[in-house]
C-alpha cells in the first residue's frame, strides 16, 4: 500500500511542474509582448511630438495632424507663396501658425533658408487643411492678424461701372525750325530747337 501511495505522490509532483512550466512559459510570452508593445508607444510617441496640432473650436479637444507619408515631405518657396496668397495669410500670420520668427518665413521664400524637416511635415499639413480650419487656427494663433485682415466690400455689378474714356492718341511734337542769320558770313545757319 506504502507503494501505490508513493508512486501516486511522485505522479501529482510531476503533472504540477509540468503545468507550472506550462504556465510561467504563458507567462514569459506575456512579457516579452509588453516589452514590445512599449517600445512601439514609446515610438509614436516621438512621431506625435513632431506632429501639428489643429484646433477647431475652443471647447472641443484639440486634433492632432499627423502627415500621410512618414517619408520626407517636398519643400519648394513656391508652395508657401502659393499657399500664403490662396488664404490671403501675411508672412506675419503664416510664422505664427507655424511657430517661428517673420523673418524665417521671408527667407524661406526667398530661397536662402531652408526649413527644417519637422516644419517641412508642419508646411505640408498646413497646406492640405482647409480655409476655414486655417482661419480658425490662425484667429487662434494670431488673433491681431485676423484683426487687421480688411473686409471685402461686394464689387458693384458691371452695369453700375461708368464707362472708360477712350484715350485720344498724342501726336509727336514736331520740332521747331529757328532762322540766325550770322554776322560775319553771308550764308544764313538753320538751328533745330526741339521743346
Amino acid at each position: 500500500m506504502s507503494d501505490f501511495k508513493l508512486t501516486f505522490q511522485e505522479e501529482v509532483r510531476r503533472l504540477a511542474r509540468k503545468e507550472v512550466k506550462a504556465a510561467s512559459e504563458t507567462l514569459a510570452a506575456q512579457q516579452k509582448t509588453i516589452r514590445e508593445l512599449t517600445k512601439r508607444i514609446e515610438a509614436l510617441e516621438k512621431k506625435q511630438a513632431v506632429a501639428v496640432p489643429v484646433v477647431l473650436k475652443a471647447d472641443k479637444p484639440a486634433e492632432v495632424v499627423v502627415p500621410a507619408k512618414s517619408g520626407k515631405a517636398r519643400f519648394s518657396p513656391k508652395t508657401i507663396i502659393k499657399f500664403r496668397k490662396k488664404y490671403g495669410i501675411s508672412q506675419k500670420g503664416f510664422a505664427a501658425l507655424l511657430g517661428v520668427a517673420t523673418f524665417t518665413v521671408s527667407h524661406w521664400e526667398l530661397g536662402k533658408n531652408r526649413p527644417r524637416a519637422t516644419q517641412v511635415a508642419a508646411i505640408s499639413a498646413l497646406t492640405k487643411l482647409g480655409k476655414r480650419k486655417v482661419a480658425a487656427l490662425l484667429a487662434e494663433k494670431a488673433p491681431a492678424e485676423v484683426a487687421k485682415k480688411p473686409t471685402k466690400a461686394a464689387k458693384p455689378a458691371k452695369a453700375d461701372k461708368p464707362a472708360k474714356k477712350a484715350r485720344k492718341p498724342r501726336a509727336p511734337k514736331a520740332a521747331k525750325t529757328v532762322a540766325v542769320a550770322a554776322p560775319a558770313v553771308a550764308t544764313d545757319k538753320v538751328i533745330t530747337v526741339k521743346p
